[in-house]
């Protein structure tokens, strides 16, 4: 028997793990964009590329599924450098970190081009320092190449002023000349470049990446004008096929060109008509006829606002001579006549504009307001030469912002491999002007010049008991997995418990009374049972015992709380599966005790004068459960994986519904995590089935 149970976990373990390379495989070639899935549909390439970074999607699949397995932080610790270990929160929350010699935890974040340490008390209390002596340069030879680029865009540059472009070109021409002669000494050649870069950090203003920071949030406020925001719907769905939008996201645009109906329609009556049958468009789930309509009308909108979608544009691609060329022409009267609409519209959208840009540059922002108000006053020229002005300042405003950046790319780019505070590896790398997008909790994606631009998602892989993140919700799989678990082994062991000696009991009873009235009735009882669909079901007794009768709850509400807090709440679940599992379970006993009683040595038995029940107990009964309980430990996995439609009914947040909500967002580590506990599960009722068999069958010997 010992050598037995081996074999078995030996085949669990070779099943688990061809099951693995499978389910990995499935997900991998199955439809879908997980980047999509989870931060939507309008997400940019840049944006895409630097998620799939972030979750370690872009690498090799080989590489990946051995991450899953046995883990990454053994690869990333050489990386860094130092040992990596896992930590536990009081809060309950996993935090991976660097130990460094001395035992003390250490991990990174980039803050502005200083790299801070953070440091880990033995009292759990967290100290941040500067650390930016651990940056090294990065190859010399990528950055002569680099470097080179840079000097031809700075000659080519006509936005910055000679003397400012002078400035940045001779300490550029000196480092270039450095990296030529001392690529091969790398201690000396960072001494030497203290000078030049000195130089230019000289020529970079400390307000200017706030005031680029603030002219790109001044797009996103900007874009929240009314009319604007219906051109914006025009685009989606110019972006993406009708059928990719569900009800919701149509609603959910038909309401922004609501209100763009209703800042026009006193200005423009059959503009706002036709927009007005978009909205219904969208409310009637017609995003095709919508965005026929919406192109139609889109460059009537975008004469209401005078260009004000371009300077927003402009904005948000750091394109600040376009900004200046929308104000200048908003402000020339052979460009742009502006009418009684255009006055109407841009004083209210004007005054949007000069209080999201005040932060950046308040004489800026005051001029615009002053333009705002002339139009609101009816006095066009002032307005104007408002605008001229504010045209001007923004040029003066934004020449700072090119020159700092010009003058921090002309530097030698330094990298670093640490522990980030999202429990990656991570390369930092400052100084190269690669633009890098990073998702900050409460703000949104955001873009830097600097900063990770290579990661290694740690986990210690699912032989060490860590399964890894799960993508659609950003919690460990293991926390989230075990209590979805526990919820259905909860449902299904109380199913079983119910179920299976029942039917069980009435099989026998059907298989011994065969022919008679009794066996009819169980048999159709049964057949019914199994052959109704558990939707049917679920929602019958729901309608019944929910709706009617108001004796129990119709759904399953008890978020991660243990199910047994609520037994009320499982009710229903439980005899939904009972009812579908009785009648098949039923059938198959009934079959089995039939085929048993037509057996020669039952025969002989009644032939002996044995009495009826003995028989029964002694020889049919153990007999006729020997397919039964195969049927019975198969049921067990299904019960456990199988019951998603259950679990759909009555809310119930099971391991089923789990994993087909993971399959949808194509979230692997979840899915293949579920699929090793039901390979599990499968192989080790089977195992406990064949153990059965021997005390059923005493002549079931395994060797």
């Amino acid at each position: 028997m010992a050598k037995f149970i081996v074999r078995r976990v030996l085949l669990m373990l070779l099943t688990m793990l061809i099951v693995s390379v499978t389910v990995f495989l499935i997900t991998e070639v199955s439809p879908g964009n997980v980047a999509r899935n989870v931060l939507g549909i309008h997400i940019t390439p840049e944006q895409e590329a630097s998620f799939l970074a972030q979750t370690g999607l872009d690498r090799p699949l080989f590489e990946r599924y051995v991450n899953w397995l046995i883990g990454s932080d053994w690869r990333a610790a050489a990386y860094v450098g130092m040992p990596l270990t896992r930590i536990t929160t009081p809060e309950g929350f996993q935090e991976w970190w660097a130990v460094e010699p001395d035992g003390t935890l250490i991990r990174w974040k980039l803050q502005g081009d200083d790299l801070i340490a953070q440091r880990r008390q033995p009292d759990g209390t967290i100290t941040e320092a500067k650390d930016n002596t651990r940056w090294q340069i990065r190859d010399p030879l990528q950055e002569i190449a680099r470097l080179e680029t840079l000097r031809a865009e700075l000659l080519a540059d006509t936005y910055l002023t000679d003397s400012d472009r002078q400035a940045i070109l001779e300490p550029l021409d000196q480092i270039i000349r450095l990296l030529h002669e001392k690529k091969d000494r790398i201690e000396e050649l960072a001494a030497a470049l203290e000078q030049p870069e000195a130089a230019l950090e000289a020529l970079m203003d400390p307000a200017a990446s706030r005031k680029r920071d603030v002219f790109e949030q001044a797009a996103a406020e900007i874009k929240g004008d009314e009319i604007l925001q219906a051109l914006a719907v025009a685009q989606e769905l110019s972006r993406s096929p009708g059928d990719e939008y569900q009800t919701a996201q149509l609603r959910a645009m038909a309401r922004r060109v609501a209100k763009a109906v209703d800042r026009i329609k006193a200005l423009d009556p059959e503009l706002a008509q036709q927009m007005q049958q978009t909205v219904r468009s969208l409310e009637g789930g017609d995003p095709d006829t919508a965005r026929l309509i919406l192109n139609a009308v889109s460059p009537r909108l975008e004469v209401l606002t005078a260009g004000l979608g371009a300077l927003v544009q402009a904005l948000e691609g750091n394109d600040y001579e376009g900004v200046i060329t929308v104000l200048q022409d908003i402000a020339s009267a052979q460009k742009t006549p502006l009418d009684e609409s255009q006055q109407r519209v841009l004083a209210v959208s004007l005054k949007r504009v000069a209080k999201a840009l005040k932060a950046a540059d308040a004489a800026l922002s005051k001029e615009l307001g002053r333009a705002a108000d002339s139009l609101k006053g009816g006095d066009v020229e002032t307005a104007r030469q408002a605008l001229a002005r504010a045209a001007e300042r923004f040029a003066a405003s934004s020449e700072t912002i090119v020159r700092t950046r010009f003058a921090g790319q002309a530097r030698v780019a330094r990298t670093f491999w640490g522990v980030d505070t999202q429990n990656h590896v991570v390369r930092w790398e400052k100084g190269s002007g690669k633009e890098t997008w990073v998702f900050i909790v409460g703000t949104g994606w955001k873009a830097f010049s600097g900063g990770p631009v290579e990661y290694i998602p740690l986990q210690k892989g699912l032989l060490r008991g860590d399964p890894g993140i799960s993508l659609r919700t950003g919690r460990p799989v293991a926390d989230l997995l075990f209590i979805r678990l526990r919820n259905s082994l909860v449902l299904a062991g109380i199913a079983f418990v119910v179920v299976m000696p029942l039917s069980l009991l009435l099989g026998l009873v059907a298989g011994l009374n065969e022919g008679k009235l009794l066996d009819r009735i169980l048999s159709i009882s049964g057949m019914v049972f199994s052959v109704t669909p558990e939707f049917a079901t679920g929602i019958f007794l729901i309608l019944i015992f929910a709706l009617w009768l108001r004796l129990v709850p119709g759904a399953t509400v008890f978020g991660e709380q243990a199910p047994w807090t609520r037994p009320d709440m499982l009710i229903l679940p439980v005899l939904t599966l009972t009812l579908v599992e009785l009648g098949y379970v039923l059938r198959i006993t009934r079959a089995s005790t039939v085929e048993v009683m037509k057996a020669a040595y039952v025969r002989t038995a009644f032939l002996k004068g044995l009495p009826y029940w003995r028989i029964v107990f002694k020889h049919v009964m153990r007999n006729a459960l020997m397919a039964p309980i195969t049927v019975i430990m198969l049921h067990v996995n299904w019960l456990l994986g199988g019951i998603v439609v259950v679990e759909a009914i009555f809310g119930y947040p099971g391991l089923g519904s789990y994993l087909l909500a993971s399959a949808l967002f194509k979230d692997f580590n979840a899915i293949e995590a579920g699929a090793m506990i039901l390979v599990a599960v499968a192989v080790g009722t089977q195992l406990i089935a064949d153990i059965i068999y021997t005390f059923l069958n005493p002549r079931i010997r395994y060797t």
